[in-house]
């Protein structure tokens, strides 16, 4: 490869990353026991495709496409994990980013999931 096409994939690269960088402005990691108040009583859900309600005790209930799905989530160390109960899938962990109640979720560093965050019917907002 010459060096105009190595600088010019340098570029690209550096673009790539500033670009990824500048989509996060404004977006904080949750982490530990706040990520655990995050989500505690709360429902998650995009609107059209999935609602899943958190409830503080570990319950985890959901619509996804239709279809009602229980299980349990957990916070294990910086990461939101959950299982749905009749799934062969295994635990599924996310590192979750928030931004008001705009959450995002992540896994191996690629955005799986996004919604936003409300109290569950009958619960105080989370602070």
């Amino acid at each position: 490869m010459s060096r105009a096409a190595h600088r010019l994939v340098a570029v690209a690269a550096m673009v790539v990353a500033l670009g990824a960088a500048a989509a996060d402005k404004g977006w904080a990691s949750l982490r530990g026991e706040a990520l655990s108040r995050a989500f505690a009583d709360q429902d998650l859900g995009d609107g059209v495709h999935f609602a899943y309600q958190f409830g503080a005790d570990g319950e985890l209930r959901g619509m996804n496409m239709g279809k009602a799905a229980q299980g349990r989530w957990r916070v294990s160390g910086n990461r939101l994990c959950w299982r749905w109960a009749k799934s062969r899938e295994p635990e599924e962990c996310h590192e979750v980013r928030r931004q008001g109640q705009a959450v995002r979720l992540f896994m191996d560093g690629q955005e799986v999931l996004s919604g936003n965050l409300a109290p569950l019917a009958g619960q105080r907002p989370a602070l």
